[in-house]
């Protein structure tokens, strides 16, 4: 039995990365022997077969799993729970190659003053190319005082340019709050920490009464500990809030008692970007799950793993002061939902430019008079607009991204003659206020059955048309595609293996099959071919998703592991045999979509609803 601690989820470091370890540190054996009794998967072959401790850690090829000396560790929990560090004031997370990415930057730091952004990527510190095994904070660090020169690719140009910054004192504030527009409760958290929960608590009891919608700013937070999410999300509801699942299939949970109180009946809007990470992902989710609030921005990072963190609390043998840092473990959200590489996806997909402002125009309460007044249902929620404040010059940007993100599933109302509301399309509203409107949806799926879940999934940014604004739902659609459909609405990286011999690695779907294939979705024909341009079958479709589901979900894992009884034979006996189980097991999760015979080749429009019927079915959309 493997033994369990149960982790603190350290997630992506401020200004902290891989080290070159001194001489008297972790031994190579004993860091063998840790990554076999922890480790989330089995610890490869040749990653046991390297001889020195940075050679271990350089062949796991994990960017959470590392080493930190005392210095670093200190530096580490200084910068989660808000302390006082000298540097330039940005949260890196550390890659295996092409320098590190800028995460946050500190509101008034010496890298904001330059002019650095989240995404942009430091290359090299003062002449020094940042390589695989380097300390990066070793090198950005130094005296208060002291300058040092970064050579910087600019996430929103893709130019590369040297930044000269003064080192200093950075006051690494977790959470802040203030009273925007007279009743916005507006929370900035950059970290779940020790103190975040008790200040988004002061926050609540100080501007409750005040504030009419809260909001909860999650961009670029890159995580912290697990602890500390389950704490501040349980100041909005109560129950499970995360699932963590080790290698082993144990699972453990972490939630707030049934008779916990909340400290508002208010909703939050979450604000989130593809720079919110891990524990930020943890708070995005259970405000999905347990529909406290919604949220506005853009899919998060998608860092679904846990780090367990080893010092010398519990392995004093092992650790004086330093540390090692262990994908322990795989977190779910309190529906059993998986955020990994994915991320959680927005209640409204909303530029970075249009964020806030989008955020801002809604509130929760009812208006005094409808007259002037917009309503909208979405996600569980009623919220109002002021249609004023809406078409204010400021604010028409913003609205207009609003109405075009909205979907299918919202309900938006115009207020007339005091109490009555009628329903508008949000097309129709935007050409009666003239506004330039851009549907998100295609013009050619009206007729289809799976209309609104085209539209979803479009509005969504998960699907992608013809340059002519059509999606053409009647045609069929080939396992290249297929494959490249279900990557793209999974968010998967790019892989360059190649494991069919004949994927062309210059073929557009190239990437998307491979990383569908490593991550066991995809298994070809059995002789080392994928057939990419052969027209897809409903059976087909159904068993890639059905792997999709075991992947994402703790319940479509569960349902993997069950053998099909005579029972379910007699009602998926029309499936090949291979395909039965994967049918039984969509069926079970809601999610066999369409009328199809098993052997029939696949539409682009069966293939959209059963792509939906997953997404939706799992608790992966909001609406």
């Amino acid at each position: 039995m493997r033994h369990r601690i149960f982790p603190s989820l350290l997630s992506l470091s401020l200004a902290l990365g891989l080290c070159v370890l001194p001489a008297a540190a972790l031994e190579t054996d004993d860091l063998k022997t840790l990554l076999q009794t922890y480790y989330v998967d089995q610890v490869p072959e040749n990653v046991l077969d390297q001889d020195t401790v940075q050679a271990v850690l350089d062949a796991l090829n994990d960017p959470y799993t590392t080493y930190m000396t005392a210095e670093e560790y200190q530096s580490f929990l200084n910068q989660v729970d808000g302390e006082t560090v000298v540097g330039i004031g940005v949260s890196i997370q550390t890659t295996v190659n092409d320098g590190v990415q800028i995460l946050s930057v500190l509101e008034g730091s010496p890298a904001q003053k330059a002019g650095l952004s989240a995404g942009d990527r430091i290359l090299s510190v003062d002449g020094v190319t940042l390589e695989p095994g380097m300390d990066p904070s070793s090198l950005i660090r130094g005296e208060a005082g002291s300058r040092t020169t970064l050579t910087v690719r600019l996430h929103s140009t893709g130019k590369t340019r040297d930044f000269t910054l003064e080192r200093r004192a950075v006051v690494i504030p977790i959470v802040t709050y203030e009273l925007k527009d007279g009743d916005v409760g507006y929370i900035k958290c950059d970290s779940f920490g020790a103190s975040t929960a008790a200040t988004v608590q002061e926050a609540l009891e100080e501007l409750e009464g005040q504030a009419d919608i809260w909001i909860m700013d999650l961009r670029s937070n890159p995580g912290g500990t697990d602890a500390a999410v389950n704490l501040t999300a349980g100041k909005f509801t109560n129950g499970i809030m995360v699932y963590m699942l080790s290698a082993d299939g144990l699972a453990y949970y972490r939630g707030i008692r049934p008779d916990a109180p909340d400290y508002t009946d208010v909703p939050v809007v979450v604000l989130t970007s593809p720079w919110s990470a891990s524990g930020a992902e943890m708070f995005a989710a259970a405000a999905r799950d347990h529909s406290f609030g919604i949220s506005v921005g853009q899919r998060t990072y998608g860092k679904g793993v846990a780090q367990l963190v080893l010092d010398e609390k519990n392995a004093p043998a092992l650790f004086d002061g330093d540390c090692l840092k262990v994908t322990a473990y795989r977190f779910y959200s309190p529906n059993g939902v998986t955020n990994d590489t994915m991320g959680v996806l927005p209640t409204l997909l909303i530029s970075q430019e249009n964020t806030e402002a989008a955020a801002r125009l809604l509130r929760a309460d009812v208006p005094g008079i409808a007259d002037g007044s917009l309503k909208l249902e979405l996600a569980g929620h009623t919220f109002y607009l002021d249609d004023r404040q809406a078409r204010h010059v400021d604010n028409r940007a913003a609205f207009t991204e609003l109405l075009e993100a909205l979907p299918p599933s919202a309900h938006l109302s115009v207020g007339y003659s005091g109490s009555t509301w009628t329903e508008v399309a949000p097309k129709e509203l935007a050409q009666q206020w003239g506004l330039e409107f851009h549907s998100r949806t295609f013009s050619d799926t009206a007729s289809s059955p799976f209309s609104q879940a085209i539209d979803t999934l479009a509005v969504y940014g998960l699907l992608s048309g013809y340059e002519d604004g059509t999606f053409h739902p009647g045609e069929t659609i080939t396992r290249a595609e297929f494959s490249a459909m279900v990557a793209s609405a999974l968010n998967l990286r790019r892989s360059d293996s190649a494991p069919f011999s004949d994927v062309d690695p210059s073929a557009w779907y190239a990437g998307a099959v491979n990383a569908m294939a490593a991550k066991g979705f995809l298994s070809g024909d059995g002789d080392g071919r994928f057939r990419p341009e052969d027209t897809i079958s409903y059976e087909e479709m159904v068993t890639v998703l059905s792997s999709v589901a075991a992947w994402a979900t703790m319940e479509g894992r569960e349902l993997a592991e069950e053998s099909l009884s005579a029972g379910d034979w007699g009602v998926y006996h029309d499936f090949s045999e291979w395909a039965q189980i994967p049918a039984r097991n969509l069926d079970r999760l809601g999610a066999l979509a369409g009328s199809q015979q098993p052997r029939e080749p696949g539409t682009r429009e069966t293939a959209a609803g059963l792509l939906h019927a997953l997404l939706e079915s799992a608790g992966l959309l909001w609406d």
